[in-house]
């Protein structure tokens, strides 16, 4: 899908609580082993004792708001993404964010698609500008609080430590004001197949945690991998995580070797997982650089792409006319990747 140059991403925001667990305090209190820590290559996880997912989602929005120096009326959109419990059952924690940031009048929905919500909602979100040439600005949230009891957030997958945040972004069409980045490209792929593997071997059930007193990602994949192996898995994430990039480049009108594409942001999983589904594919069809900025957050679920913007405007040496690649994916299943680039405007702001 292409957006040219007219979609801009204002800013984007990650927003952490100022508590943390580190990884040998993990394995002291007997929730991890050493041999699973390697896997996941965090050194810590960012730990709310506060504040729940939807709140820590408004507090990244509020950031974003801040940076932006908008007026909440020019927000006519907003979409809140989130994989685990916000605090409250059959609740609408999109509108909570709206009334929150002080737009209780935007149109406010939540996205579903796992880990990939937030690629996905951002997509979403510039498929309404697009559309809708009256709204003024979208803004795309996420939070997620994987607290006990009904979360393990060192245990409850294979390679991932889960962390505590919430992130932000703002998606607007361009004016003269200056923007962290133009919106590109973006392209997604799926199998939905694939959705078997967080329920194999398992019945459907009347209410949540009836098969086990916590989320538990690894009995269902262990059962599901026993059936149809590891190899098909691995097949399947690998051909997805090609069509992306490719599309998304195509769609941008770069080819894989450009040099002005300059990084790849990787999700904030764990190394062992990037190191066997991703890096093959990257060192296949790639020359830019791939970053993985989780080392001291792990797995935010759904934020990981939003979070991966932000880290990439305040940590990454891009320079205007500069291009970077985003990519994601999440359970039932899907994959994402956007193109963006940073304004050629930049250079009168900075000075080049």
């Amino acid at each position: 899908m292409k957006f040219g140059n007219d979609l801009r991403i204002k800013t984007a925001t990650s927003w952490f609580p100022p508590d943390h667990e580190t990884v040998e305090d993990a394995i002291a209190a007997g929730k991890l082993d050493t041999p699973d820590a390697d896997k996941i290559g965090v050194n810590q996880l960012p730990v709310s004792t506060q504040w729940s997912g939807p709140e820590l989602a408004v507090a990244a929005a509020r950031d974003a708001m801040s940076r932006s120096g908008w007026s909440p009326s020019k927000v006519g959109l907003v979409l809140h993404t989130w994989i685990y419990h916000q605090g409250h059952d059959m609740w609408s924690p999109p509108h909570f964010v709206a009334n929150e940031i002080g737009n209780p009048e935007a149109q406010s929905y939540g996205v579903q698609q796992g880990c990939n919500g937030g690629a996905l909602a951002l997509q979403l979100a510039a498929m309404h500008l697009t559309a809708d040439r009256e709204l003024g600005a979208a803004l795309v949230t996420t939070g997620d609080r994987f607290e006990p009891p009904g979360f393990r957030r060192w245990a409850c997958d294979y390679g991932l430590g889960y962390g505590d945040a919430g992130t932000a972004t703002l998606l607007h069409r361009g004016d003269a004001e200056p923007d962290d980045y133009a919106l590109v490209s973006m392209a997604t792929a799926t199998d939905a197949g694939l959705e078997l593997m967080l329920r194999h071997g398992d019945d459907f059930s009347p209410a949540p945690l009836s098969h086990n007193e916590y989320i538990d990602l690894r009995r269902p994949k262990k059962s599901y991998m026993a059936e149809h192996g590891k190899e098909r898995f691995s097949q399947i994430a690998g051909r997805l995580i090609r069509k992306v990039i490719v599309e998304s480049l195509h769609d941008a009108g770069l080819q894989p070797d450009d040099p002005r594409v300059k990084y790849i942001a990787l999700p904030r999983l764990g190394v062992s997982v990037l190191d066997s589904i991703y890096t093959p594919v990257l060192d296949d069809v790639l020359k830019a650089e791939a970053l993985r900025f989780g080392v001291a957050t792990g797995h935010l679920g759904c934020g990981d792409f939003l979070a991966n913007l932000a880290d990439l405007r305040d940590h990454a040496s891009l320079q205007p006319g500069d291009y970077a690649l985003v990519i994601g994916g999440g359970a039932a299943w899907t994959w994402a990747c956007a193109v963006v680039q940073v304004p050629q405007e930049h250079a009168t702001a900075r000075g080049l």
